[in-house]
């Protein structure tokens, strides 16, 4: 399984030139989102709703609304126990040098052996192996 973050589900409304080959050679099945990816994406748009001023009320939870519709095509993959467990592991060998919503992606990817896509390699180098490890963007696609 290909697990997305978040960057990479901005770049697929924008139908990224390099995002493209992979779209067409992975099934869909095959790529999912992290709860925790999810999590992150509607953390904002719920906090604009709930603190935007008057004039921005409604703006804010239309985005609200087309955000969730818009997660709603992917598949998503929900942090369970096993995946707390590898969490507790990273956690006691990275400390507080780490941010935590990665090391959460992290476990999931360890716990159930999946690629966690991403254009910030550098933020999970360190948590997984590169074989764990894909850039969907700045890389271009090779069979």
């Amino acid at each position: 399984m290909w697990l997305w973050d978040s960057n990479i589900v901005r770049h697929f409304g924008d139908q990224h030139p390099n995002l493209v080959p992979y779209l067409q050679q992975i099934p869909w099945s095959d790529i999912a989102l992290p709860s925790v990816v999810m999590a992150e994406i509607l953390l904002g748009r719920c906090e604009f709703a709930l603190k935007a001023i008057p004039s921005q009320t409604p703006l804010a939870h239309q985005r609200l609304w087309q955000t969730q519709q818009f997660l709603l095509q992917f598949n998503v993959l929900v942090f369970d126990e096993k995946c707390a467990a590898a969490l507790e592991v990273l956690r006691q060998q990275h400390k507080a040098h780490k941010r935590y919503a990665d090391m959460m992606i992290a476990a999931m990817a360890k716990a159930g052996n999946h690629v966690v896509v991403t254009r910030n390699l550098k933020d999970f180098e360190s948590l997984l192996p590169q074989s764990q490890l894909a850039n969907w963007i700045d890389e271009k696609f090779s069979k």
